[in-house]
C-alpha cells in the first residue's frame, strides 16, 4: 500500500516546498489547495492517506475549521498544521484538544518536518 500526505495550502510555493522536503521518504504527496480538493482527496484515497498538513490561513474554509472537519470526519487521520502566521493562542488551543500532533511554523525545517510526519503517522489509528 502507498503512503500519501494530503497537504492543503492555497500556495502552490508552499506545497511544492513540502514535497521536495519529503521527497526521499516513503511518501508521495497529495496536494490540495482548497478544503474542498482536500475532502475529494480525502474522498478517494482516506485509506492511504497516513498524515494532513493544513494551513491555517486560506480563503474561503480556514484551516480551523478543515482541521475540524477532518478530525470529526477522519478520526484515524493525524493533522499536522503548517502556518506562517503563528498564533500561540491557537497553537495551545489545538494541542490542548488533541486536534493536532504538531504545529509547525513556515518557513518549516526539513528535518523537523520530517520527524512530525513520522511521528503522526506512528500515531494512525486504522481500525478504532
Amino acid at each position: 500500500m502507498k503512503h500519501h500526505v494530503l497537504v492543503l495550502d492555497d500556495e502552490a510555493d508552499v506545497r511544492n516546498a513540502i514535497r521536495l522536503q519529503l521527497k526521499d521518504t516513503r511518501y508521495e504527496i497529495l496536494e490540495a489547495e482548497s478544503v474542498q480538493q482536500a475532502t475529494d482527496l480525502l474522498r478517494d484515497n482516506a485509506i492511504s492517506i497516513d498524515v494532513i498538513i493544513c494551513d491555517v490561513r486560506m480563503p474561503g474554509i480556514g484551516g480551523v475549521e478543515a482541521v475540524a472537519y477532518f478530525q470529526r470526519e477522519y478520526v484515524s487521520t493525524p493533522v499536522i498544521v503548517l502556518t506562517g502566521f503563528p498564533d500561540v493562542a491557537l497553537a495551545v488551543d489545538f494541542m490542548k484538544k488533541k486536534d493536532v500532533v504538531e504545529y509547525l511554523t513556515k518557513p518549516v525545517e526539513k528535518d523537523k518536518l520530517i520527524a512530525a510526519v513520522e511521528q503522526a503517522a506512528r500515531g494512525r489509528k486504522l481500525f478504532e
